[in-house]
Formats: structure tokens, sequence, C-alpha cells
């Protein structure tokens, strides 16, 4: 299997969720509201769908990261292991007292967070401690998970509907709306659950693996940075077969289909990005690789996927064949 050198990833797809609520705004009263965006779609008309926020895309693909990461033996920070949002910066005295060192340089700071956490360098995290600011940024980037708004003929492609539920509440607890039974008091609530097509969008910058943002050198070595490119492809395939957002333990969402276009670029030039809310996507994803390789011959490589499964394959064996290049992309 030929081995494949990638600078950066993308990934544009539409993925079918049935029945889910994985993201929300909060309650009130006793009815949970959904997440609503509004759009401007392809024929530019403003539409108001449902959505889930790159924050939940994010925080779900970071619990799948850190077993991977572990598996692969990469360093995590207490904080990280415990899947803790700070993670350097969390129960972590001897990180605390290494930025407190007046001496010490942000690079130095920068060069510490990646070396010592395998998560802070995928992920990102902002250290404020010692009254300085050193952030790391993520190497993983989401957009919100998008509903289409209509299909061809104008139908709705993506509804919420609020549905009913009572919650028992035993005995002792204030009292619930709903009245008595016989078991105890029934609490009545509404929670919304919607269904339909999402449009996803992924970036990736793989050449910022291991990279110290400041001093734009390599800090940890070449086997650690590909183990670590790995796990994160790998936690990208777990993301696409389980999104365990919000209210999973009742609505499981119904994963019906998913299809799209992952793209790589080995040269400085960008894996292309287009929308899938462009019912075109799929299109000018392959005509923007033409463009960028008519700049940098043989340097994009795009492929289109039609079902979970397949789109699952061709990141597993992008995963299993990575390389990164031995030259940053602005050295090149």
């Amino acid at each position: 299997m030929d081995r494949v050198k990638i600078n950066s990833l993308s990934i544009c797809a539409r993925i079918t969720l049935n029945l889910h609520n994985l993201n929300n705004e909060g309650t009130e009263g006793n009815q949970q509201q959904t997440r609503m965006v509004h759009i401007i779609d392809q024929k530019g008309q403003r539409a108001l769908v449902n959505a889930v926020s790159g924050d939940m895309f994010k925080h779900i693909l970071v619990d799948h990261l850190v077993p991977l990461l572990k598996e692969a033996g990469e360093p995590l920070s207490p904080g990280a292991a415990r899947h803790d949002p700070d993670r350097i910066n969390a129960n972590n005295p001897d990180f605390e007292e290494f930025c407190n060192n007046k001496q010490r340089s942000e690079s130095e700071i920068m060069t510490e967070m990646i070396s010592k956490c395998s998560l802070t360098d995928l992920a990102g995290a902002l250290v404020t401690t010692g009254n300085r600011a050193v952030g790391r940024k993520s190497v993983v980037e989401f957009g919100w998970v998008v509903g289409l708004p209509k299909d061809g003929n104008g139908q709705p492609l993506t509804v919420t509907e609020q549905y009913f539920h009572v919650k028992y509440a035993p005995e002792g607890r204030t009292k619930a709306a709903g009245g008595e039974t016989v078991v105890g008091r029934q609490a009545i609530f509404h929670r919304p659950a919607s269904s339909g097509v999402y449009a996803l969008i992924c970036n990736a910058d793989l050449y910022r693996v291991g990279l110290n943002d400041i001093t734009r050198e390599c800090v940890i070595d070449r086997s650690s940075r590909k183990k670590r490119a790995r796990a994160l492809i790998e936690a990208l395939v777990a993301t696409l077969f389980k999104p365990s957002g919000a209210q999973r333990n009742t609505q499981n969402p119904h994963i019906v289909g998913c299809e799209g276009v992952i793209a790589t670029s080995a040269t400085s030039l960008p894996a292309p990005l287009v929308s899938p809310l462009n019912d075109n996507y799929k299109e000018e994803m392959e005509k923007a690789a033409q463009v960028l390789n008519s700049m940098r011959p043989n340097s994009v490589r795009v492929t289109s996927f039609e079902s979970l499964a397949d789109g699952a394959k061709v990141l597993a064996e992008l995963a299993k064949t990575v390389e990164l290049p031995d030259s940053l992309p602005f050295d090149q």
C-alpha cells in the first residue's frame, strides 16, 4: 500500500440523521429548545434550520481521540486523560510551576504543551498561568453541521418536532406538574427531535502536528508525529460512526446514510473545502482540485464516497498510509 504524504485533509459530507437531539439551546419551563440557525441557501434565500454546533462535533472528536492516543502510547496530561476540556491546564501542578518560572519564554511553554500532552497538541488549549497567554490552536476544525433546508422540489429536508415525555418523580420531591398517580408524581416535559440531511465540513492541518507555532519548528520526533496524525484520522472515522452528543441515552441518532468527498493536499496549498449546502459540491471539489493541481502538479487528491462505510474505508486507509512531509509547507 502506497504511503500518502499529507499536509492537510478536508471532509465535505452530507449525513442523514433521524430523531436526534445532539445539541440544544437550553430549557424554557418544561420545554427543551433545540439549536436553530439562519442560513442563506444556494439560491440566495434565507432559511431557518436545525444545526449542531462545531463545538459539539469537536467535543465528540476529542472523546474518541483520547483513548486512541493512549493506545498509541502518546503522552497525555492528567486533565486530558480525564477528558477535562482545560487539558494540560487541569490538575497539573508541574506544568503550572513550569509556566510560573519567569525565565521561561512563550515558545518554551508551547514546546512543553506539545511534547507533554498529545491531546493539547492536536485539539488546542489556552494557557494563562503566570500572567501570560500562550494559545495552542487546534489542528482540526469543524464548521456548524447544518440541516439542508429544502430539496429540489421545495420540500423540507430537515424538520424538528416537539415530543411529549413524562418523567417519574419519586415521593419526597417538590410537587411536579402532571398530577398524582398510584406510584408517585409524574413531571411532564417536551423534548425536541430533529431529522434531516446535514452538511458537515471539517479540515485538519496535519503538518502542524508537533509544530511549535512560535518557533515554527517541530518539537517531537517523526514517529510521534505520525502516531498522532494517525490517531486523529481514526478519531474522525469514529466521529462519523458515533456522533456522541447530547441526549444519546434516549435519543441515539439513526444514521441512515452518509456521502461526500475527502480531499488531501501534499503541499502548502490547502485541501479544498466546498460546503455540502451546495448541491454541486462534489463537482466543485473536483474542479477546485484541478485548479490546485495546475498550480502544483499532483499535490491534491479528491476521493468521493457514497456510503458511511465507504467514507470510513477511505479515512482508515489514509490513517494506515499517512506520512507527514519532511519539510513544512512554508519551507517548500
